[in-house]
């Protein structure tokens, strides 16, 4: 039996999954400057959009999980073309979240120890919690989003002492053409990698508050990177955001609790790191559902460690240098990832409602295969 979500642990989950990498770079900041809130509110926007058109597909079959609706809207042959897709995607930003987070690693706190052993043991670690079934996950977010949230808390009061002026002033100093991009840019990351949600929506309890909930989830999420580049640009000033890798830890390290108590990051950076490893934990387990459905497989948990595996070695090989990193998040993953974060959804919308059009509304899929066309229904 699948384990449920409530709308608030949902709520829980989603702010968990974006907000863990989202402050990390802050790279529509150091594009848009004062105009990044633009950006955001796009990112949000079209995230939200995409989701709720993938909510009106699925609502004309209330019994069934999203790649099930994959199946009944085009077909089992194209659905697993169009589902195979969405596990390259996941392989995609996976790759490039292990890398961050390595990057960040061997950057900040552990600078002699090869990227190899950091990635190994980040999925191991993620290959055994994906594992224990969604309600271990969403418990343990709800936990752990506590603590979470109290120290950014303390931070974030600590670091605005030290913003003497608004950074977002003056307003509207780019043109429409790079606030688009900056809006891309906030659909690829981090707003849109919410799209891996719609093969969780089954899992929710009150369907009636399914898309509310998100939209409190990303609204929720902007607000705290909006916090984020605020502080950053108010502490450390356009020009330094610029220059260094994290502007937000390095707006932290600015934090000194008294005379004597000081790398304050360092804790931080501790309950940091565990609400990062949510969002491959949750790509993990989103990984094993669909890659189940396609394949027909009946031990979803088997799979646990071989897909650790392979999530690892795509993630070794994938990014070796920072400039590979930096290079795929400006220029090609805003574009490379529109196929299942934007058209897919918006085709499966579109069959949709071509089919509910059909008085029977029995008829068979749209873009089925001959064989399913010729195969007689049951």
């Amino acid at each position: 039996m699948q384990e449920k979500v409530s709308p608030g642990a949902w709520i829980c989950l989603i702010f968990s999954f974006i907000s863990g990498f989202s402050t990390l770079f802050l790279q529509e900041a150091k594009l848009l400057e004062q105009d990044v809130w633009l950006s955001y509110l796009c990112g949000i926007a079209m995230s939200f959009g995409v989701l709720a058109v993938l909510y009106l597909a699925q609502r004309n079959y209330p019994g069934l999980s999203m790649t099930e609706v994959f199946d009944r809207l085009l077909g089992k042959q194209i659905a697993k073309i169009c589902l195979c897709l969405y596990l390259v995607y996941i392989l995609e930003i996976q790759g490039a979240a292990f890398q961050a987070l390595t990057l960040f690693y061997r950057t900040v706190v552990l600078p002699n120890t090869s990227s190899g052993q950091i990635i190994l043991l980040i999925a191991l670690t993620t290959a055994y919690a994906s594992s224990l079934g969604l309600g271990a996950i969403v418990r343990t977010v709800q936990v752990l989003l506590c603590f979470f949230l109290f120290f950014m808390l303390v931070i974030v009061v600590f670091i605005y002492k030290n913003v003497t002026i608004n950074p977002f002033l003056p307003l509207f100093q780019h043109r429409a053409p790079e606030i688009a991009f900056g809006g891309l840019l906030s659909l690829y990351f981090p707003f849109g990698k919410s799209i891996v949600f719609c093969f969780l929506f089954s899992r929710v309890t009150n369907r009636k508050k399914l898309l509310p909930s998100t939209l409190i989830a990303l609204s929720l999420s902007g607000l705290y990177l909006f916090a984020a580049t605020y502080l950053s640009f108010g502490s450390l000033g356009m020009n330094l955001v610029q220059s260094v890798t994290f502007p937000f830890f390095s707006a932290i390290q600015l934090v000194r609790f008294g005379e004597y108590l000081e790398r304050i990051e360092i804790m931080i950076i501790g309950i940091w790191t565990v609400f990062t490893l949510f969002e491959i934990i949750v790509l993990q387990f989103v990984f094993m559902q669909v890659f189940e459905h396609i394949f027909a497989l009946k031990h979803v948990r088997a799979l646990a460690l071989p897909v650790g595996l392979l999530f690892f070695a795509m993630s070794h090989r994938s990014f070796v240098h920072q400039a590979d990193l930096s290079f795929y998040n400006f220029r090609i993953g805003p574009f490379s990832t529109l196929l299942p974060t934007v058209v897919i959804p918006l085709l499966l919308l579109l069959i949709s409602l071509l089919k509910r059009g059909n008085r029977s509304g029995e008829g068979g899929p749209l873009l089925a295969s001959s064989d399913d066309a010729r195969r007689p229904r049951s």
